[in-house]
């Protein structure tokens, strides 16, 4: 990417490495695998989770009239045949209830019964990111008894002293929740179609919007009784140029507030040289969107532990700072239909 490039021709060369670098992500039975890594770059393992993911980066790509180099209605039958795997989780049905809707929701009553089926008495044990994939889901296959069973959830874990969503309805990690956690609980709460779950969205959003580092990433770990940041690193592409503007884009749609686009695009710079390392994360040279900035071997576990536990004990981080940091050199597939999801029909708002 040349120097002084605008937004528009950031956006323009992610979705132009996601489209031609998903094919090479795929397993020989059609689903995308785990993760790639430097330097042979070759597909590790195998994830319905991702597949999912990629499945409606497509989708949104498709409707935005964008050329295709996979075909996402191979993904959703993929991903239909295995609805009873056990792989596929609670969260997993919510995104394939979100993927099906698109498609004129076909499937809906069949989904929606086994995330019934799943989530039982799950909803106070999931995690942030499945609760919202949930929400989501329910939301828009108008599945309106699990759309309130798993919106209360959201919404009382949204009624935290710092606006922050806490991880968990309990136990410790509740308190500590990461950034996947808050963006996709912006994105849930807004697409609920609730006033309420719309206002508590904006008072998560706004709490994310102060503590945005200058650079424009987005620290990790938070402490949602204080809503301070308890661990910055590690700081993830994806949630700079991807998930991030997923939520706040539709955000400042639903809204017209300008600060969340701004916000979204100030951590897409930082993917271009604009971080801390000074490095473009996305390496054209190597073919990959590297994942992450983070503390080198083993200052990255010790800082964790330390900050939790300071955070816990004295409400703030003892090692916030650090002077040891690295690329990690490794990406995996959903990265790209986040991509795709996050831009794909939205490009005008980065020009």
């Amino acid at each position: 990417m040349p120097e002084g490039a605008t937004d528009a021709e950031r956006v323009a060369e992610l979705q132009g490495f996601a489209l031609a670098t998903l094919p090479s992500m795929r397993r020989s039975d059609g689903a995308f695998c785990h993760e790639v890594a430097i330097p042979d770059l070759e597909p590790n393992g195998r994830s319905l989770r991702y597949t999912l993911i990629c499945l409606l980066g497509l989708q949104r790509a498709r409707a935005a009239g964008i050329a295709l180099s996979v075909e996402p209605d191979e993904l959703r039958r993929l991903a239909l045949d295995e609805i009873d795997s056990a792989e596929m989780t609670a969260g997993d049905l919510g995104l394939l209830l979100w993927a099906d809707t698109r498609e004129g929701g076909q499937e809906i009553d069949r989904i929606a019964s086994r995330l019934w089926g799943r989530l039982g008495r799950e909803i106070p044990d999931l995690e942030g990111l499945e609760l919202s994939w949930c929400v989501i889901g329910a939301a828009l296959s108008g599945a309106a008894e699990l759309l309130d069973s798993t919106l209360a959830a959201q919404l009382r874990r949204a009624r935290t002293p710092s606006g922050l969503i806490a991880h968990r309805d309990h136990g410790r990690r509740a308190r500590f929740p990461n950034f996947a956690t808050q963006i996709y609980g912006v994105l849930a709460l807004a697409t609920s179609g609730s006033g309420e779950g719309l206002a508590a969205a904006r008072e998560t959003a706004d709490r994310l919007l102060e503590l945005q580092r200058p650079d424009g990433g987005w620290p990790w770990i938070y402490d949602a009784q204080t809503g301070r940041v308890v661990e910055a690193y590690e700081v993830y592409s994806v949630h700079q140029n991807a998930m991030a503007p997923m939520a706040l884009l539709d955000l400042g749609e639903r809204t017209g507030d300008d600060r969340y686009t701004e916000a979204a695009l100030r951590g897409l710079r930082w993917t271009f040289e604009g971080n801390e390392l000074g490095a473009s994360m996305l390496d054209h040279e190597q073919g990959i969107l590297y994942r992450s900035i983070r503390r080198r071997k083993p200052f990255d576990r010790a800082a964790l532990y330390a900050n939790t536990a300071s955070a816990q004990a004295f409400g703030r981080a003892v090692m916030p700072r650090a002077r040891s940091l690295e690329v990690n050199p490794t990406d995996r597939p959903y990265h790209l239909g986040w991509v795709l999801e996050a831009w794909a029909g939205r490009e005008k708002m980065a020009a």
